[in-house]
């Protein structure tokens, strides 16, 4: 939870925007109805301008509400995706459920910051002032409010506990389809080859049909609840128009009072009815929040390893072995290697021999299949994860650009210094505006990555091709870099260019 509330608190000041004007527009509905029956009981060009004033200015304030809100919606997915990314490098996710996290269920913040958050700002602002006001106005149509407005949020709750189960079922079929998807994409070429396309497209077809089929029973109970709200709210206002019409004959309330009344009911149990057009939003939303909390709060109990280590360490591969998931070969086969610490080491050998993999296995992004990885004496294995990923830099062979700006880009969403980032930029002849967006080549984004890596400062620095398609005079530059930030670290280089083989401390042949 404490995401969430930290978000808010970043947001405060749009919160607080939000909030005066849907306090400003509450007011101009009480004084839009009150010109209202002033024309009606006494009409004039005064009033009828009035009037038409104050719904006028109800209107734009609740419209400027809205950008708002858009805002905020805008800023808390930016928050969550920001933390995903920052996750995706340290927990073990599988790629539909990831898929998932990134697009449907950040989108679903969306839709209900959009199509409940406004509402929801509305029943909490709104409700009291007009009950007040009620209050002030009649006492017996007040009390007919307070006892009839508690049903509507009761049923919501029935309701929404029905729903749980069937929405958690729709979001693993959905989650199933995004993963099903996936895989089908990666294999497309081998599926063509052996001529099972039709096979694949099968499977994604009955996927597909299986999360349609739990999304609309979810959608049936939305429905259901809608309507249920309607006529709760209905008769509601029915019951204080009733007795409204019938004391007004009796001669128990004046005529203006219960117009004022009968004008002000609607409005408010507007918000309330709003709640049952978007409840499946509501719903959605909810899952999404507890999806996203349960990923990005790290629940493991620590168990492992606290010994200090000496950097930079030493790391030794002991007998490891590894198999990517539904393959039958493995990459590696008992392997067993040792880089010297505060050393550059070039890992070299034929394309398929296992570099990458070793550099992924040593980044903590892949996981023996056997044998065990030390930095010097120590297990990897009995150490906290977290606490290990801290002092790993790594740089793949293509760097990821997300849809951020360079600035993002290069530190990785981080708070760091911009002097040290130009610095590096400049002796790597990078010249960029680092407040865009922009598209870059191969080798900008190797040095991307090389980057990134530096900033990082950490111990172990690992680099898959960090060379590969620059020109001789670039390549240069990054090795003279990779020189001058060697001492006290550890660098394991996965290379083919002889530069670099020639700028290393020791070679190891694959």
């Amino acid at each position: 939870m404490s995401t969430i509330i930290d978000i808010f608190k970043s947001n405060r000041k749009i919160l607080v925007e939000i909030a005066l004007c849907k306090l400003v527009e509450g007011f101009f509905i009480l004084l839009g109805a009150a010109a209202l029956v002033k024309f009606i009981n006494a009409p004039s060009e005064q009033f009828l301008l009035a009037t038409f004033a104050f719904f006028a200015s109800r209107f734009i304030f609740s419209s400027r509400a809205e950008i708002f809100f858009v805002r905020l919606s805008t800023n808390v997915q930016t928050s969550f995706r920001k933390s995903i990314h920052k996750q995706i490098f340290i927990k073990e996710t599988q790629s539909g459920e990831l898929l998932t996290l990134i697009f449907d269920t950040v989108q679903a913040l969306d839709d209900f910051f959009i199509k409940v958050a406004p509402q929801i700002a509305s029943a909490i602002i709104f409700l009291p002032i007009f009950l007040i006001c009620a209050a002030f106005t009649d006492l017996l149509t007040a009390g007919i409010l307070i006892l009839t407005l508690p049903i509507a949020p009761l049923l919501l709750w029935l309701i929404g506990k029905a729903t749980a189960e069937k929405n958690a079922r729709a979001w693993a079929e959905l989650q199933k389809l995004n993963g099903d998807f996936k895989e089908l994409l990666s294999a497309i070429t081998t599926l063509k080859m052996f001529g099972r396309i039709d096979a694949g497209a099968k499977k994604i077809r009955e996927s597909s049909q299986k999360s349609s089929s739990a999304t609309l029973d979810v959608l049936k109970l939305a429905f259901v609840s809608s309507f249920a709200l309607e006529l709760i709210t209905t008769l509601s206002i029915a019951l204080v128009a009733v007795t409204l019409g019938l004391r007004l004959v009796a001669g128990g309330v004046e005529f203006q009072a219960a117009l004022f009344l009968l004008l002000l009911a609607p409005e408010f149990f507007l918000p309330i009815r709003k709640f049952g057009v978007a409840f499946h939003v509501i719903i959605s939303a909810r899952s999404s929040i507890e999806r996203l909390q349960k990923f990005l709060v790290d629940t493991t109990n620590f168990t492992g390893s606290v010994k200090k280590i000496l950097m930079p360490p030493s790391i030794s591969l002991d007998n490891v072995s590894f198999t990517y998931p539904k393959k039958k070969s493995p990459v590696l086969s008992g392997v067993s290697l040792k880089f010297s610490a505060g050393k550059i080491t070039a890992l070299v050998g034929d394309s398929g021999a296992g570099k990458s993999t070793i550099l992924k296995l040593l980044a903590g992004i892949l996981t023996p299949t056997a044998g065990e990885i030390f930095w010097n004496e120590l297990p990897i294995s009995r150490m906290e994860k977290n606490s290990r990923l801290s002092k790993v830099s790594y740089a793949p062979q293509a760097p990821h650009l997300f849809n951020a700006s360079l600035f993002n880009n290069f530190t990785m969403f981080d708070t760091l210094d911009d002097a040290n980032l130009k610095k590096l930029l400049a002796e790597l002849n990078l010249q960029l505006d680092l407040t865009s967006k922009q598209k870059l080549s191969r080798g900008q984004l190797q040095r991307l990555g090389l980057i990134r890596a530096l900033l990082k400062d950490t111990p172990i620095i690992l680099l898959d091709e960090p060379t590969a398609g620059l020109d001789e005079l670039t390549e240069q530059k990054v090795i003279a870099l990779i020189k001058k930030i060697s001492p006290r670290r550890t660098i394991i280089i996965a290379t083919h260019r002889l530069a670099l083989i020639d700028a290393a401390d020791e070679v190891i042949q694959l």
